[in-house]
């Protein structure tokens, strides 16, 4: 079995796949104050609320945008699996065509995301991350990732705007009754919901625009992250995006295929 784990900004996602078959796909807190040996106990929970057995664990792979969790999370996962993971980098195969600028300021979470999308879509693909920040990122025909589009995430909007307005509290989000809330909190939850979905249709739009003629009407709408299944149900359903919550694990299975090879054990589990 595989242990898949993608450190973000608020959370990491972590999974378990045996085979192409994610048996496990849980999120935590991204808390840079916790120590390896916590981030241990709180992998091992996890496996032990799914029935999993640490002892099947063979093999690992890590992405992280969070450079102070890397080392951290990197040393959890091996004392507790006894396997070292990959850690998605530079000099690792990912198998994807970065035509941006600078492919190194690509993030690895959006190389998990677009790699996986590649896994189970043909190009063009749009993928749709609704984690810390909103991002749009373009495969073309191709299969070329062009780049990507980068806004204030759900929650980051909405702390911002608790912070930045005095009479406006901090709140938990909740599905919007009206588009017109009758209270702050109505008021806050419609605004931040069918904002971003308002946000995520038009940056569809204006990417199949910049397309133009390379078979606008073929591309595949793909939805992940945190705050996706908040979002997504409040876009246009013309679009047709597909929630896809575990595409960054298939995507970290694909890379680890790409790089698989005979591993040690680090030490009992």
């Amino acid at each position: 079995m595989l242990f898949a784990c993608c450190v973000e900004n608020s959370s990491i996602q972590l999974g378990v796949l045996d085979g192409d078959r994610v048996a496990v796909d849980a999120r935590v807190a991204a808390r840079a104050d916790r120590s390896a040996d916590e981030y241990e106990v709180i992998f091992a929970g996890i496996l032990a609320l799914h029935g999993i057995d640490p002892a099947r664990i063979d093999a690992a792979v890590l992405s992280s945008v969070v450079r102070p969790l890397t080392a951290t999370v990197g040393a959890a996962i091996a004392r507790r699996f006894g396997v070292k993971p990959l850690v998605v980098g530079p000099g690792v195969k990912t198998g994807l065509d970065i035509r941006t600028d600078v492919a190194t300021q690509v993030g690895a979470d959006l190389v998990a995301n677009a790699v996986g999308a590649l896994t189970i879509a043909s190009p063009p693909v749009l993928v749709l991350d609704f984690g810390t920040a909103t991002t749009l990122a373009g495969i073309d025909v191709h299969g070329l990732f062009t780049g990507v589009a980068i806004a204030p995430g759900v929650r980051t909007s909405l702390d911002a705007l608790s912070a930045k307005a005095a009479e406006l509290p901090r709140i938990g989000l909740e599905p919007p009754r009206s588009l017109f809330g009758r209270n702050t909190i109505d008021a806050m939850a419609s605004g931040t919901v069918y904002g971003h979905a308002a946000l995520a249709d038009g940056l569809v739009a204006r990417a199949r625009e910049e397309w133009g003629a390379d078979a606008p009407s073929q591309t595949t709408l793909l939805a992940t992250g945190e705050w996706a299944e908040s979002i997504v149900p409040h876009c246009d359903p013309r679009n047709g995006i597909r929630l896809v919550p575990e595409l960054s694990l298939l995507g970290l299975k694909r890379i680890h295929d790409l790089n698989a090879r005979p591993r040690t054990r680090e030490g009992p589990a």
